[in-house]
C-alpha cells in the first residue's frame, strides 16, 4: 500500500504517546505508591523522539489528566495527579504537531493502564505497567497559516473489508495529495467489527495528512462489563475520547458524546447523547484560556441538541461570539441554528452542522460501475463529506459528494418529457443549503428569475428510486434506507405558458456565505 509519511519515528518511540527522557535507555519507573505524572513538552529539533542537549522546552503548553489541565514551565515540565488508569494528554499548540505513527494518527497521548485492559472481544491496551518516570511530549514545528482546510468524515462506518474498499475507491482515492491539513473522522468510525480499526485507518491514511478520531455509538466494546471499560478498544488506537488542539487560530474541542448504559439482566445495553459532568467540568476549564475573540469548533457524533445535557453545554459556549459545533450520527445532511427556542442564550444564534456521512445510507442501494453502491442518504443527498474552511474573514462548510468534482450540488427532478407545463411542479434539492440559503430558477430565454419555496418533506426523487429499488429480484442487500423529510428541498413551478419544445432549466443557489452555485437540465414539452 502506497501512503505519505509524515514523520518516521525514532527509536525512542515506546508506545501510545510515550517518549522517555533523554539519557533512559528502559522504562525509569516510580515507585508503586506515586500517584503524580511528570514530564516534559519540548521541541524535538533533532527529530530522534528523546529530549536531549539540542532540543528545546516548551513553555505554556497544557498537559491533561483528562481531569486537571496544568501548563509547562519554562523548562517544558508538568505534574498531573493520577488516580489509577488514566490517559495523559497534551494540548496540541499553534505552530506545532505531535508525532504520528504510521497510520498518521496523532500520537499526544499516553495510556496508563498497569494491568492492561480486561478481557474483551476486541483487544484493548496491553499491560503498561508502573509509571514511568517521565512521559515526554515531541513536538515538530510546522507552518500554520490563517488560511486553510478542514476535511469532515461523518460516519464512515464500514462492516467488512469490502466496505473499507467501498470508502477507499469512492472517496479516498480522489483525497491523495488533498491541500487539507488534516481530517477528522466525526464518530461511527467502523459499525460494531472494532478489528476494522486497522484496515480503514490504513485507508484514510492514503490523505497523507493527520487524522483525528471522535468516537461514535458504533466505536464501542459492547461486551464491556460495565461504563469505566467501554471505550478500551478506541483508545488503545485513537487515545483519550474527549481532547482539544490548536491550529492556526482556531481552538478545537473533540468531544465523547456518547453515554453507555450497560445491560441490566437479560437487557442489553444501550447509548444516550450525554456528556457528563466530568467532562463537562473539562470543557469548562480547558475553554477558560481560549480568548473569546478566538475561534472554537466543537467536534461530536450525537447532535448537540440531542444531548441530555445540551443546555449545561450551552451555558459554556453561548457567549462566545465565534464558536460552532459539528456532529455525524444523522445519516443526513443539514445546517441547524439555534435560538431561544431551543434553550439557546446566546446574543446570536448558534451553527450546529449535522455532517454528511461517508458511508450515506450504510453502503446500501445498487452498486455503479465501480462496483460501489450509491448510498444515497434519506434525505436525498449523496454520500460524501465536507470541507471547513478558515480565513481571516471568518468560516465556512462546503458539502463535497464522493466522485463529483463539484463542492455543493445541485440535483433538478423532473420529469423528461413533460406533457403540460401549466402547474407543473420542479423539485431541487440542494445539498448544503439551510434555512439561509436562497434557490431560484429560470427557463432559459423564457422566464425571469423566481424564487423557490422551501419545504421539509421527502425528496420525490429519493421516493421514486426507493421505489424502484425494492420491485428489483433479488432484493438488493444492505436495502436503502426509507427516505425522510429532508432540510434542503426547494419547490416552483414552471411558466403555464410554454409551448411544445426543447428548454434549459436554470437553477441558481446563493448560500449562507454568499457562494452562489449554478445547475442547468433541459426539459422537453410534448403538448400532449
Amino acid at each position: 500500500m502506497t501512503r505519505r509519511i509524515l514523520l518516521t519515528l525514532g527509536s525512542a518511540f515506546l508506545g501510545a504517546g510515550l517518549f522517555l527522557a533523554s539519557g533512559q535507555t528502559s522504562y525509569a519507573q516510580q515507585p508503586e505508591s506515586a500517584v503524580t505524572a511528570q514530564g516534559r513538552v519540548f521541541e524535538d529539533i533533532d527529530k530522534d523522539g528523546r529530549f536531549g542537549a539540542g532540543d528545546a522546552p516548551l513553555k505554556g503548553v497544557r498537559v491533561s489528566n483528562g481531569d486537571q489541565i496544568v501548563e509547562t514551565d519554562s523548562d517544558g515540565h508538568y505534574e498531573l495527579p493520577l488516580s489509577g488508569e488514566s490517559i495523559i494528554f497534551v494540548t496540541k499548540p499553534t505552530g506545532f504537531r505531535t508525532a504520528l505513527n504510521r497510520q498518521n494518527l496523532p500520537m499526544f497521548f499516553y495510556i496508563h493502564k498497569p494491568d492492561g485492559s480486561p478481557k474483551l472481544r476486541f483487544p484493548g491496551s496491553s499491560p503498561t505497567g508502573p509509571l514511568p518516570r517521565s512521559i515526554d511530549f515531541p513536538l515538530y514545528r510546522q507552518d500554520e497559516p490563517e488560511q486553510f482546510q478542514v476535511l469532515l468524515f461523518g460516519d464512515p462506518q464500514p462492516r467488512n473489508i469490502t466496505e473499507v474498499d467501498y470508502i477507499t475507491r469512492d472517496v479516498m482515492t480522489e483525497l491523495i495529495d488533498t491541500p487539507a491539513k488534516f481530517g477528522v473522522t466525526l464518530g461511527d468510525i467502523v459499525f460494531d467489527d472494532l478489528d476494522v480499526f486497522k484496515p480503514l485507518n490504513d485507508a484514510v491514511s492514503l490523505a497523507g495528512i493527520p487524522w483525528y478520531n471522535v468516537i461514535g455509538n458504533h466505536d464501542l466494546n459492547l461486551d464491556a462489563p460495565n461504563r469505566q471499560y467501554v471505550n478500551e478498544t478506541f483508545e488503545s488506537i485513537y487515545g483519550p475520547t474527549y481532547f482539544s488542539f490548536d491550529y492556526g487560530r482556531v481552538h478545537f474541542v473533540v468531544l465523547d458524546s456518547i453515554d453507555w448504559l450497560p445491560a441490566a439482566g437479560d437487557q442489553g445495553g444501550k447509548y444516550q447523547g450525554k456528556l457528563g459532568a466530568t467532562q463537562l467540568d473539562w470543557v469548562k476549564r480547558d475553554l477558560a484560556s481560549i480568548p473569546d475573540s478566538q475561534m472554537v469548533v466543537l467536534l461530536m457524533h450525537i447532535p448537540i441538541g440531542n444531548l441530555k445535557d445540551c443546555q449545561d453545554l450551552y451555558r459554556l459556549i453561548e457567549q462566545r461570539p465565534h464558536c460552532i459545533s459539528i456532529s455525524g450520527h444523522v445519516h443526513q445532511h443539514e445546517h441547524l441554528f439555534l435560538t431561544d427556542k431551543d434553550g439557546w442564550q446566546g446574543k446570536a444564534p448558534h451553527h450546529h452542522v449535522i455532517n454528511v456521512t461517508v458511508s450515506g445510507s450504510w453502503w446500501s442501494g445498487q452498486k455503479d460501475v465501480r462496483g460501489v453502491p450509491h448510498s444515497t442518504m434519506s434525505d436525498g443527498a449523496p454520500n460524501g463529506y465536507s470541507i471547513l474552511s478558515f480565513d481571516e474573514q471568518g468560516y465556512q462548510i462546503d458539502f463535497k459528494a464522493a466522485g463529483s468534482d463539484e463542492k455543493m450540488g445541485i440535483r433538478i427532478d423532473n420529469e423528461i418529457p413533460i406533457n403540460r407545463a401549466a402547474d407543473y411542479e420542479v423539485a431541487v434539492n440542494v445539498y448544503n443549503g439551510s434555512e439561509k440559503t436562497v434557490v431560484r430558477m429560470s427557463v432559459d430565454g423564457y422566464s425571469e428569475w423566481s424564487q423557490l419555496e422551501k419545504r421539509k418533506v421527502v425528496d420525490p426523487w429519493l421516493k421514486k428510486l426507493s421505489d424502484e429499488e425494492k420491485k428489483v429480484t433479488p432484493a438488493i442487500q444492505p436495502k436503502l434506507s426509507e427516505p425522510r423529510p429532508s432540510s434542503h428541498l426547494w419547490f416552483g413551478k414552471l411558466p403555464g405558458n410554454l409551448e411544445p419544445g426543447l428548454y434549459i432549466l436554470k437553477v441558481e443557489a446563493t448560500d449562507m456565505h454568499g457562494q452562489v452555485f449554478v445547475a442547468r437540465q433541459t426539459f422537453r414539452i410534448t403538448g400532449e
